[in-house]
């Protein structure tokens, strides 16, 4: 997704983020922090991810542009004194929260293949398993979203997963 911050341009995934934080501990808590994000299991300020991810300077920006970033790649955020999770999705947006399945397929060349069976050509890769999860869930997202751009509704997929032994 495009972003604006501090004047500047950003493209960023949520698999931006995700490879950013990777071997980077969290920024130890001064007290001031309202929300944290969690990526890849770790709990992090949610300045901390975007700061990585951008190299702007904390100061550059708000934990206002931090939440909103995050919020729209569809990160959990946290808040640090209830644990709740905190929802920044619009009603519509709720209602039209769907699970989908996914396939993940290893290819020749090492890398792993995600297919969304239900949404026709929605198909991206990754080099794991996480890196794959993270970029079909990305296809998906833009394939809904421009769906529900052009006033289409949601497949209503009718699936069976089943096991056949040959």
């Amino acid at each position: 997704m495009r972003f604006q911050i501090a004047g500047k341009d950003f493209e960023i995934r949520l698999g931006d983020i995700i490879e950013a934080m990777k071997g980077i501990e969290a920024k130890p808590s001064d007290g001031r922090n309202k929300y944290y994000v969690e990526v890849a299991g770790r709990r992090y300020p949610i300045k901390q991810p975007i700061h990585h991810v951008t190299g702007l300077p904390y100061i550059a920006f708000t934990a206002r542009h931090a939440y909103h970033i995050l919020s729209k790649l569809r990160f959990d955020l946290y808040h640090p004194e209830t644990e709740d999770i905190d929802i920044l999705l619009d009603k519509e947006a709720v209602k039209q929260t769907r699970s989908f399945l996914v396939a993940l397929v290893p290819d020749e060349d090492g890398f792993l293949t995600a297919s969304c069976p239900a949404l026709p050509g929605c198909h991206s890769q990754g080099r794991t398993k996480e890196e794959a999860l993270a970029n079909i869930t990305e296809a998906i997202q833009a394939y809904t979203e421009s769906l529900r751009k052009r006033g289409e509704p949601l497949p209503q997929a009718v699936m069976e997963e089943v096991k056949v032994t040959v």
